[in-house]
């Protein structure tokens, strides 16, 4: 634990951040509010705890593998599991403790993990991580206090914890939401999802994005891991001779990836694709796009939201991508698309109609929250303030945005 004092008053924390890899976005919100404590000089040490890393391998590859495939062929079967599970802790029945303590017992060595117990505070940004800790903070085995961040616009009950500290959520519905799945009114703050700060400053006119040309620029995205009928969507777009450049990211997908190189190389006419794997500029892409086709994953929506960028939305997963997707054609902010078939014909009239296009920018714009990531940082620092404090100490969770 360090308590040296930090120039302009601001006290240097070590903070260990905790999440489980499965998918990429809940990494990204945990480096954001990293590198958004770092930029406030409030950053001392740092520790990246990754829960199924710490887990043994049958159980890493039934929670993250068996999750993916159920997600590529039983999407429904996930929805349907995500809509039952959703109901407050206080109504769950008797099984969960046995749950519990199972799930207790197989991340024994992430409990024991070195950085969570010399923190002067720690970060969960996956709900495995937050139920974990919750349960450690409520035992008394963690001194540390704990900030949950909510990575989906829905707070789903497994992000409920009554032992957090502090759960941060995306919006004010999502606050109501929180309340009734149990939690304390004065443990939730309405922070919006952290994104890199580099989605702020390019916000803002600090970076430069991609060069532009004459044409339009399509980013199509699927996310990390490359998820959704991304290449049925491109594909489309080029069939429907679209006067566009496609920027398509297959994220970590090597097979999305040659087959996208495969569309791109087929392509005449009117429609350029330019294919990338995994990459770290998505901020200085979507600075440079006019409109964005992709799934709606928690993250990938909220980035684009902070860059004002329209959305063409590809089926979603059930359940949460299914609310983030309602959220965000009920603000203007995105179409939904049927099939990804439809593709080319919604990106045609989009782009030919520069009111409409601007109506839904303006709408992407009324729902982001670039500076979120700095929203969490300072919280997470009053959090370790008050800790150190002592008891009876609260931090003002409800005061404006730094």
């Amino acid at each position: 634990m360090r308590s040296d004092a930090h120039e302009g008053g601001l006290r240097a924390i070590d903070v260990a951040f905790c999440s489980a890899a499965v998918g990429c976005g809940h990494t990204r919100a945990s480096v954001a509010i990293h590198d958004a404590l770092q930029a406030r000089g409030q950053l001392g040490g740092a520790t990246f705890v990754e829960a199924l890393d710490h887990a043994p391998g049958w159980f890493t590859r039934a929670y993250r593998d068996g999750y993916l495939r159920a997600v590529r062929h039983l999407p429904r079967l996930v929805g349907a599991i995500y809509d039952r599970t959703d109901v407050p802790r206080r109504e769950r029945r008797t099984l969960a403790p046995i749950l519990d303590r199972s799930e207790d017992s197989v991340l024994r060595a992430f409990r024991a993990h070195p950085a969570l117990h010399e923190a002067d505070a720690v970060v969960s940004t996956h709900f495995l991580t937050t139920a974990v800790l919750g349960r450690m903070r409520l035992r008394g085995e963690l001194r540390a206090p704990v900030v949950t961040v909510v990575t989906d616009e829905h707070p789903h009950a497994v992000w409920l914890h009554p032992g957090i500290d502090l759960t941060c959520v995306a919006s004010d519905a999502a606050y109501t939401s929180a309340i009734e799945g149990g939690l304390d009114p004065d443990r939730v703050a309405v922070t919006g999802i952290p994104v890199d700060p580099r989605f702020c400053m390019a916000a803002s006119g600090l970076i430069a994005g991609v060069d532009r040309t004459a044409r339009p620029i399509v980013l199509a995205c699927g996310g990390g891991q490359g998820l959704g009928d991304l290449a049925d969507a491109v594909r489309a777009i080029v069939a429907a001779r679209v006067t566009c450049t496609v920027v398509a990211v297959a994220g970590r997908n090597a097979t999305l990836e040659a087959t996208l190189r495969r569309i791109a190389a087929a392509a005449t006419g009117v429609t350029e694709v330019r294919v990338l794997g995994y990459t770290n500029a998505m901020h200085a892409l979507m600075a440079g796009a006019d409109l964005m086709v992709g799934k709606p994953g928690g993250l990938t929506t909220t980035e684009a939201r902070a860059m004002s960028l329209p959305m063409l939305l590809l089926r979603p997963i059930p359940g949460q991508e299914e609310r983030n997707a309602r959220m965000l054609v009920g603000h203007g902010a995105a179409v939904q698309l049927a099939r990804a078939a439809d593709a080319g014909r919604a990106v045609r009239e989009i782009l030919a109609d520069p009111t409409r296009l601007a109506s839904m920018r303006a709408a992407c714009g009324a729902t982001g929250r670039p500076r979120a990531a700095f929203d969490v940082a300072r919280r997470v620092a009053e959090a370790a303030d008050a800790a150190t404090a002592g008891p009876g100490s609260r931090p003002g969770w409800r005061r404006s945005p730094f």
